[in-house]
């Protein structure tokens, strides 16, 4: 969405876009999610959007666990990718080889004239 100027958005999609920014911070204020609150945040923001997205959403996240849904960091990648030189290293210096061979991929990425943000 960072390539397309704010003027080509569809407005269904600012609506979804206001709603959810609106209930994140209501959220992280520990305020209420009520469509009322939504409505109240979305107007001190200058937006205005179609009448039955706050009630919508009000009505969607009741009894769900936001906690959960808006957790950062949960990926746990990190684990296997560490112990894999670990083990290596352990058989007899398996790892090594591992690394010269994903640095020579990372090489080759480098060299390409694509550049996915710019």
């Amino acid at each position: 969405m960072a390539e397309v100027p704010a003027a080509e958005v569809p407005q269904a999609e600012k609506d979804e876009l206001f709603c959810v920014y609106a209930t994140m911070i209501l959220k992280d204020s520990e305020l209420d999610l009520s469509e009322d609150n939504i409505n109240t945040l979305i107007k001190a923001a200058g937006g205005s959007i179609e009448p039955f997205f706050p009630s919508l959403f009000a009505k969607m996240l009741v009894g769900k666990d936001l906690d959960s849904m808006l957790k950062l960091g949960g990926g746990g990648g990190g684990g296997p990718a560490a112990a894999g030189p670990a083990a290596g290293a352990a058989a007899g210096g398996a790892a090594p080889k591992a690394e010269e061979k994903k640095v020579e991929e990372e090489e080759e990425e480098e060299d390409m004239d694509f550049d996915l943000f710019g």
